[in-house]
């Protein structure tokens, strides 16, 4: 299981090359494999940065997006 540090930080290389986050249906090997791959490929990039500008936002909306989901996964416990 990837850590959510890999996690963000292969949905921002994936924001920096392509300009879009990793699909939410992708395994944890998967981002893994991402995160490894795009972090050789933007190694010693300085330009990189100018590519991020939008991604803090669009990943706090997935994130949000995620934690919705979870809670409807969630029983709700109460008294009828």
């Amino acid at each position: 299981m990837c850590t959510p540090y890999v996690r963000k930080e292969a949905n921002r290389f994936n924001w920096i090359i392509k300009g879009q986050l990793i699909n939410k249906s992708e395994s944890d090997a998967t981002i893994e494999k991402l995160y490894d791959s795009y972090f050789k490929r933007i190694w010693g990039n300085h330009e990189n940065c100018v590519h991020e500008h939008g991604f803090e936002e669009a990943y706090t909306v997935r994130l949000n997006e995620m934690y919705e989901e979870e809670l409807e996964k969630v029983a709700v416990l109460g008294y009828d």
